[in-house]
């Protein structure tokens, strides 16, 4: 009876926790059955972060992190989908229905976690999120299993000791018979080689490079190459994909803005 005045982050350990104390007391049945809800819905949904590629990323390069959700049909069904986790429902004119819950910037709130997480040991460069449209798609060796896409990390080590990459956590909220809760999903820690000073190359597919030249400046004998490099994957440094030392010139100054992941 006391359930809907609890707030909705601590209502999973707050019935935990009365259990242990009154344990298997036939007064507590209804809280039991709220108890076995929020298991349920623990054991049909799971955080997962994968590194993109090999897990020798090194430390003076960025790497990315694959982000997403695995889960049953039924928990994608009931909770109406998982779009709204990749929404910002506060922010801007548009307007958002969140079944019954408060609206909320869930992606900020996921960046922000991010950040405490990982934030002593990787440098952030930017957190992708997928398109708040996105469908999920069916595991083929889980059968009832299915995974949403959520995030890409693009990370860089702090230095070669660092050699795991910390569990993150993503709350989900679910409606229940005291209004709706909120339950923590996490990921498991994941190894990773950042020793060496360089890491093994990442996956790269569909690689093209365009070069811009500007003669404007040609009379004082200044010309200026822009080179744009872009591919399905993360591109190593530009000296690794074009040979910038172009016979009679001589290479006064250069600016590279680094690696920049425009689409997830």
């Amino acid at each position: 009876t006391r359930m809907s005045a609890a707030k909705p982050a601590i209502k999973f350990r707050y019935v935990r926790t009365g259990l242990e104390i009154v344990g298997e007391h036939k007064q507590a049945s209804e809280a039991r059955k709220v108890y076995d809800y929020y298991n349920d819905l623990v054991t049909e949904i799971k955080l997962e972060t994968s590194l993109d590629g090999n897990d020798v990323v090194g430390h003076t390069e960025p790497f990315g992190v694959f982000v997403q959700l695995r889960h049953t049909r039924e928990i994608e069904r009931e909770s109406g989908g998982f779009g709204r986790y990749l929404q910002n429902q506060q922010n801007g004119n548009a307007f958002y229905y969140n079944y019954g819950r408060p609206i909320a910037n869930y992606r900020d709130k996921f960046e922000e976690t991010v950040r405490q997480s990982l934030d002593e040991q990787f440098e952030i460069l930017s957190v992708t999120f997928q398109h708040e449209d996105v469908n999920s798609r069916a595991l083929a060796d889980a059968y009832g299993w299915r995974m949403t896409p959520y995030a890409y990390l693009l990370l860089q080590a702090r230095g070669p000791e660092v050699d795991t990459l910390p569990g993150l956590q993503l709350n989900l909220d679910f409606l229940d018979t005291s209004g709706y809760v909120i339950i923590p999903v996490e990921s498991a820690a994941v190894p990773l080689d950042a020793s060496a000073q360089r890491g093994a190359a990442r996956p790269l597919e569909k690689l093209s490079v365009t070069q811009t030249l500007d003669e404007r400046q040609a009379d004082e004998g200044k010309l200026i190459l822009e080179v744009k490099a872009i591919g399905r994957g993360l591109l190593p440094p530009l000296d690794d994909l074009v040979d910038l030392a172009p016979p009679g010139f001589e290479i006064v100054s250069s600016r590279d803005r680094g690696l920049s992941v425009s689409e997830f």
